[in-house]
């Protein structure tokens, strides 16, 4: 049996290949009621990343014959031309059987486009067909984020009956233009989003409400007490004079509620987020996972195929067969997980953005030399801009409003009246009124009242604490995750020099069948682990730079998005600080 394929020319097509590719998003299930397109992956090799004109490489959905319908990549080690032409001739009729129906699926339906294969490349969205479609800003309207700077949350709030529209700063570098822009669909359109929007609408008109209460209150009934049935009314209007306290702690618990509302409301956008680029990333990983997984899968089989050939000839026993085959069934169990998984995320992406046919764009490249910039200043730069903090603060200054209410609530108020009634006729004077309810049971609520502001003041100090914590572990999963996918990308090649040559001496008699198998798996283990690592990498930095605000949601006017002026203000003009 010849050498399997030179480690080197794995190593560089495999560096050649990896950032070429691309995936796009067309649903998860073809044969879904809610999208018949869903999830029609296809991966394509750019011409100048492939030796190989016309290759493409591709995960296919269902394997044909337990088979994977991909050619075996330079990934994993190859066997004999002559058995490399049998495998392809194997493949022949799948390949025109898989062509044909494209072909129908192409007519039936339109199909994502392909873009080229430049990770840096803006990302066509495909048929964005929502709604309300995203205005864009160009260039410079979009700020970007210093690695230094400290930025309070975003709090919008409702002003002259108009909401402003969420828009996003400029992302980072390692932030993928397909990622930029899933998160700008979701955060503006997903139910949760908009729902959030609706109560922080809810909340304003709570304010203006609030503010009402200064004015006069009316109170009039007509009434028929005679057997003539002369109609009787009765007016009364009253003004507040002095109310103690409690329409400015009404006014100021409207107002705290509301900020509550507008932290929930950055809170859920921020969440919507992390939820989306997780998913992008995941999404990325099970891709490059599952590819991997194919072209071990055809290893392995064309090995079975080999030991076929070497039991009927009596070279080799019976159990080495057995164990091919049990190692083959073992990758491909792997295989169908790792696709189910990846077909899950797909589908929840594609009910995200709301649109089947979004297009992902090209695999996020991984650059060993990546690195966040102050990573020292993260934690501040998260515990400044942390929403949910934000919303805690609220909660004590609701709290603080409800005790004033609640002592103001104990004093009497002092209204001018005017009434009218039939008996009595027009009348003015002054009301003097007094209520208590259930003894002293005023003064007991005045004490739960401000053991309430402490609690919302330790449940801060508890939001910041874990943030904190949180910031510091992904910091340490980032460079650990970095450390992984250079010592990962070190043993994969070194696994795949071992492989071949486990194999060649296993054809000089000096290793077992064992002992070949045992370096496969091996081989692509270590590469899972460093695509794996490296992706966790590019997703754990994407959440430090979301919770840190380097990439952060902004609000401006609907006027000025329409206009493309100062589109993207800066967060300081924003909150009004």
């Amino acid at each position: 049996m010849p050498a399997l394929t030179d480690s080197k020319a794995f190593a560089a097509s495999r560096r050649a290949r990896r950032p070429s590719a691309w995936f796009a998003l067309a649903g998860v299930a073809a044969a879904s009621a809610v999208a018949p397109a869903l999830c029609q992956t296809a991966f394509a090799q750019a011409a100048a990343g492939s030796d190989a004109a016309g290759d493409s490489l591709r995960v296919p959905a269902t394997p044909p014959d337990g088979i994977p319908d991909a050619p075996p990549a330079s990934g994993m080690p190859s066997n004999t031309a002559s058995d490399a032409a049998t495998f392809d001739d194997a493949f022949a009729d799948t390949e025109t059987a898989r062509t044909d129906e494209a072909g129908a699926m192409a007519a039936a339906q339109p199909q994502a486009t392909a873009i080229e294969a430049d990770p840096s490349a803006p990302v066509a969205a495909g048929d964005d067909s929502l709604a309300e479609p995203i205005p864009m800003a160009s260039g410079p309207a979009r700020p970007a984020v210093g690695p230094n700077e400290l930025y309070g949350p975003p709090t919008p709030k409702v002003d002259r009956g108009q909401l402003p529209i969420i828009g996003w700063s400029e992302p980072p570098a390692l932030v993928p233009p397909a990622l930029d822009e899933a998160v700008h669909i979701v955060t503006r359109n997903y139910p949760s989003a908009q729902a959030a929007r609706s109560a922080l609408r809810a909340a304003h008109s709570d304010v203006r409400s609030a503010k009402w209460q200064r004015f006069p209150s009316i109170d009039g009934n007509v009434s028929y007490l005679d057997d003539t049935n002369s109609p009787q009314p009765q007016i009364s209007v009253e003004q507040p004079i002095w109310a103690g306290g409690r329409i400015t702690a009404n006014i100021r618990r409207a107002k705290a509620e509301e900020d509550v509302t507008s932290a929930q409301y950055v809170e859920t956008v921020q969440s919507l987020a992390l939820t989306v680029t997780q998913v992008y990333y995941e999404i990325a990983r099970l891709t490059l996972r599952q590819q991997l997984l194919a072209e071990s899968l055809a290893e392995h089989r064309r090995l079975v195929e080999t030991m076929e050939r070497r039991v009927a000839q009596e070279v080799s026993p019976q159990a080495d067969l057995e164990l091919a085959r049990s190692r083959a069934a073992q990758i491909e169990q792997e295989y169908t997980v790792s696709r189910a998984s990846r077909e899950t995320n797909l589908r929840i992406l594609a009910q995200l953005v709301a649109d089947p046919s979004y297009d992902l764009g090209p695999i996020p490249h991984f650059d060993p030399s990546i690195d966040l910039p102050a990573k020292e200043s993260l934690e501040e730069q998260a515990v400044a801009f942390d929403p949910q903090i934000n919303r805690r603060k609220a909660e004590a200054d609701v709290n603080r409003a409800q005790l004033d209410l609640t002592q103001a609530q104990i004093l009497p108020q002092v209204s001018a009246q005017y009434s009218y009634s039939e008996i009595y006729g027009s009348r003015v004077g002054v009301v003097l009124r007094s209520q208590t309810s259930g003894g002293l049971s005023n003064f007991s609520d005045v004490s739960s009242a401000r053991q309430r502001i402490q609690t919302a003041i330790e449940n801060v100090r508890v939001a910041e604490q874990e943030l904190r914590r949180n910031v510091a572990a992904d910091i340490i999963n980032f460079e650990a995750a970095k450390a992984r996918a250079a010592i990962s990308s070190d043993a994969a090649l070194t696994s795949a020099r071992v492989s071949e040559s486990y194999t060649r001496q296993f054809i000089a008699g000096r290793r077992s069948w064992l002992d070949v198998m045992n370096a496969l798996r091996e081989a692509v283990n270590n590469a899972i682990g460093q695509t794996d690592a490296e992706m966790t990498a590019l997703a754990t930095a994407a959440k430090l730079l979301l919770e840190s605000g380097r990439w952060r949601p902004i609000f401006a006017d609907q006027a000025e998005v329409g206009s493309n002026a100062e589109a993207r203000t800066p967060i300081i003009q924003e909150t009004g600080q």
